[in-house]
């Protein structure tokens, strides 16, 4: 039987500070609906690249969080929240994922024990966060 309840997601310093969560490409209709995925040279993890779920991810809007798909249209004011990493919906693959970033030397501190859920969704299972403080990633367990 496929897990297919986890999602990965990613935020932190790094894309608010630059405005990379503000691209223009994230209000591409194709990327909103799930047609395709956001891979873009300027989002990385230390240099790891990034697949995004666009259609996934959480907006930041004056209506508070709202996952792209369900965006017919970009408010005047929006952010991407927390970036939806690519993955098959697995736990299994979310941890391949972070397994991508730590092969390339990309340090993270584990957490298996969270105290809190940092996203506005789901039950957090693992969160990581790089040792310069500039992204975090966490694993959580979607709502069925």
């Amino acid at each position: 039987m496929m897990d297919g309840q986890y999602a990965l997601y990613a935020w932190g310093n790094f894309i608010h500070e630059t405005e990379l969560d503000r691209l223009p490409e994230f209000a591409d209709p194709g990327l909103l609906r799930g047609d395709r995925l956001l891979d873009d040279d300027r989002l990385t993890v230390y240099e790891v690249p990034l697949a995004i779920d666009v259609s996934r991810s959480l907006f930041d809007t004056p209506a508070g969080y709202v996952t792209g798909r369900d965006l017919t249209t970009l408010p005047e004011r929006w952010r991407v929240g927390y970036l939806r990493l690519a993955t098959d919906g697995t736990l299994d693959d979310a941890v391949r994922v972070i397994g991508q970033f730590e092969e390339n030397d990309v340090e993270l501190d584990r957490d298996d024990r969270p105290g809190r859920n940092p996203l506005p969704l789901g039950d957090v299972v693992t969160t990581w966060e790089d040792l310069h403080g500039q992204w975090d990633l966490a694993v959580v367990r979607l709502p069925r």
